[in-house]
């Protein structure tokens, strides 16, 4: 799949998102050392949560129907009971995570 293809870019699956790391302490022990993301608006995570929450655990999406931003799609608590997925705008998905080096 093209991360760039509009019509999939909402419904790109875990495998295919980067791994980040989390900058600081207190960012890993609330969500996780690492999370999977990948960058896409917020009007885009609105079309993801309608189609997916019923299936997976989500946060409620941001409004769109003024302001579409860039951010993130980010699965936090990977690999556990707890994980789930949100939507951060990129400024302070910057603020707290760096792409992994591993």
């Amino acid at each position: 799949m093209n991360l760039l293809d509009w019509k999939e870019r909402p419904f790109v699956s875990i495998e295919k998102m980067a791994s980040y790391s989390a900058l600081d302490k207190e960012t890993a022990r609330k969500y996780g050392l690492t999370v999977k993301a990948v960058e896409i608006s917020n009007r885009d995570y609105g079309y993801r949560y309608r189609k997916l929450s019923s299936s997976q655990k989500m946060q409620p999406p941001p409004s769109s129907h003024m302001h579409i931003c860039l951010g993130y799609l980010v699965v936090r608590k990977c690999g556990t009971p707890e994980q789930y997925e949100t939507w951060i705008p990129g400024h302070v998905f910057e603020e707290l995570y760096e792409i992994s080096k591993s």
